[in-house]
């Protein structure tokens, strides 16, 4: 059998083709690992600032119920402190916020939400089950959040986006 020398010159263009296909292969995974950890800060922080969100409202509702209340002593629960002097500012907004209504159903429901959303009480940790049950709670805090606000009669979504122009997300007035 004869090697004809013409042939390590025929499979040149195949060789190069796989060396560059493993090149790729090599780069891409690579770059597919850091673009992966990059998408996953940015969904744990969106979500981390949505529970947060959740959590403030609650806390905002656990206050205003408190001064509704302030002769009902409650019995085991973490509420905020709002005699310190950076919370003085909390407690005179929350003053001046519309009463709410004195049901034990939604002291439930806001309770409820303060459990949901607080953050010391979740897992963190990157598997399954710990991601699929921090959706699930911001799930609940949210449709919790949902029947608070349609009980007090409060908007989640205070601001309107109908007809909002460059010039209303911005603060510019138009000039015509």
């Amino acid at each position: 059998m004869s090697t004809d020398p013409f042939d390590q010159l025929l499979d040149l263009e195949n060789d190069y083709y796989q060396e560059g296909f493993g090149a790729g292969v090599a780069d891409s995974s690579y770059a597919g690992m850091i673009e992966g950890k990059v998408f996953g800060i940015e969904k744990g922080y969106e979500k981390a600032v949505e529970l947060g969100k959740l959590h403030g409202r609650a806390l905002i509702w656990q206050a205003r119920s408190r001064l509704e209340n302030a002769s009902v002593p409650t019995e085991g629960k973490k509420e905020p402190n709002l005699s310190t002097p950076e919370s003085s500012k909390l407690g005179d907004v929350v003053q001046r916020l519309a009463h709410m209504p004195d049901t034990g159903r939604l002291q439930r429901h806001v309770e409820a939400l303060h459990t949901a959303s607080d953050a010391s009480t979740l897992v963190k940790d990157n598997l399954d089950e710990a991601v699929t049950e921090f959706d699930d709670r911001i799930a609940r805090a949210k449709a919790k959040a949902k029947v608070i606000a349609n009980i007090v009669g409060e908007s989640l979504n205070p601001i309107s986006i109908t007809n909002a122009g460059i010039e209303d997300a911005t603060g510019l007035q138009a000039r015509h």
